[in-house]
């Protein structure tokens, strides 16, 4: 859903009509202070009437605002937007940001597919997703209306002061992220070196368990956990070795918001992770589940301030491509490509960027997304 949010307030900035359909939450008065018109629809694909209902909706409200394109970002998003768009004859795009879900196939009614790198791509394609039809924009987390809300509206002293030097490791706390691995890593390396701290920032189903065996270990004041951190980016300016240690992971926003602050980034060879560490140019790339050689890399970088600060640098080379700007005009190219199938003669400068872009799942002269 951050995703979907930052492109929308970046749509809406750049001069787009911009309808955001979701269920609420947190990110509405943010969406409607950028420009953005939310509306509250019920997307739960367990509920195959409320979504028939929310399709109908969704079709009155295209062509209302005359819609130009339909965007979904959820799997019920996609339900909704493909009913309404056989209903309007308003193309649907979507994004797909959980290729290993297995309800991920319901993104193939999009008339084009998003994935949010290329390895992802050609795992969609793998599983039948059609190529022609797929498109790959990365995802762009920063200097996003939304980190500027949440730094505007973070507490002073809300976030402690991490000890230095640090690892520091944030996401949600369940299976696919290979925390344990990080835990398993790190045990060896932080008895050996007293002055270095891990920090793991997030909440998920594996909390318990993860207290439990950092209890088992005796590293409760070695390994710290900070819980749900509302505004990130302040642990990542104190982030000496930025850690994702993913068993699958499509195109992770961490990665690019660490390499936006200069971490030094060790992560997992999955997914888009890859790409968008330019293969190892940017950070080090580590194979998944082996809590043995993460151990040895992060070893030699934490034995090495000069190699710390020369992987800081290399981060933040070529960074502003993270920039959530970039989210337009990309998006944009994939909007125009089924504006033009659908309506010949439509111009690159009067397509659909003119009539209102959506992000979510549906944009237009108001652009619509039902998440």
């Amino acid at each position: 859903m951050h995703v979907a949010v930052d492109l929308a307030c970046e749509q809406a900035r750049a001069g787009h009509d911009v309808y955001f359909c979701s269920g609420g939450g947190t990110f509405v008065g943010l969406l409607e202070r950028e420009g953005v018109h939310h509306l509250t629809l019920v997307q739960d694909h367990r509920k195959p009437f409320a979504l028939l209902r929310s399709s109908l909706v969704l079709a009155r409200l295209c062509r209302t605002v005359r819609a130009d394109i339909l965007h979904a970002h959820m799997m019920g998003g996609a339900l909704i937007g493909a009913l309404a768009s056989r209903l309007t004859g308003v193309p649907l795009v979507t994004t797909v940001h959980n290729s290993f879900d297995r309800h991920s196939v319901l993104m193939r009614l999009g008339e084009r597919i998003v994935a949010v790198s290329e390895v992802d791509r050609n795992v969609l394609v793998d599983r039948g997703f059609p190529r022609a039809r797929t498109r790959v924009v990365w995802n762009a987390p920063v200097a996003s209306a939304r980190q500027e809300l949440v730094a505007a509206e973070t507490v002073p002293d809300a976030v402690p002061a991490l000890r230095r030097p640090n690892i520091t490791v944030i996401c949600g706390l369940h299976a696919r992220k290979g925390v344990f691995d990080v835990i398993e890593a790190a045990a060896s390396l932080l008895r050996a070196r007293p002055e270095w701290t891990l920090y793991i920032a997030g909440e998920g189903p594996d909390r318990a368990e993860l207290d439990a065996r950092v209890a088992e270990l005796g590293l409760a004041e070695r390994i710290v956990f900070l819980g749900y951190v509302e505004g990130p980016e302040v642990l990542y300016s104190q982030t000496d070795i930025f850690v994702l240690a993913s068993h699958a992971d499509p195109g992770s926003l961490t990665i690019g918001e660490a390499r936006a602050a200069g971490c030094a980034i060790v992560a997992t060879s999955v997914g888009g992770t890859p790409e968008m560490l330019g293969f190892g140019a940017s950070g080090r790339l580590v194979p998944p589940g082996r809590p043995d050689i993460l151990a040895r890399e992060l070893g030699e970088i934490m034995g090495n301030p000069d190699r710390r600060l020369a992987m800081g640098r290399a981060a933040r080379r070529g960074a502003d491509v993270f920039n959530a700007r970039r989210l337009v005009p990309d998006y944009m190219s994939v909007y125009e490509e089924v504006v033009r199938r659908r309506r010949p003669g439509r111009t690159s400068s009067a397509g659909a960027a003119d009539r209102g872009a959506a992000s979510g799942s549906m944009p237009g002269r108001g652009g619509v997304c039902p998440g």
